[in-house]
């Protein structure tokens, strides 16, 4: 995390983030809540820059039921599948490691 930016508050197990977690991307948005395995898992909120936020039940990284609470809805944040994308493979890491 260090070389993307990001900033994890919260356990490892096996080297891994998991349990109850803050995630801060560069970008600024903020995950809150469950992760396993190193990846979003379980009830979580994605807080965006503009004071969107999206909460969600997550399962290995991907969203399966959410709900957006938006006062302003960016294009960036029109995408929510490629941020969320992009924002998860900045943050898993190696087994081990």
């Amino acid at each position: 995390m260090e070389y993307t930016g990001s900033r994890y508050i919260g356990e490892y197990v096996d080297g891994r983030m998991e349990g109850e977690a803050e995630y801060i991307l560069p970008t600024k948005t903020k995950y809150v809540g469950e992760m396993k395995d190193g990846m979003f898992h379980g009830q979580g909120t994605l807080y965006f820059p503009s004071g969107s936020r999206y909460d969600a039940i997550w399962e290995k990284g991907l969203v399966v039921k959410g709900s957006l609470n938006s006062p302003t809805w960016t294009h960036l944040e029109r995408s929510l599948r490629a941020v969320t994308t992009v924002e998860m493979a900045s943050i898993t890491r190696p087994r081990g490691l």
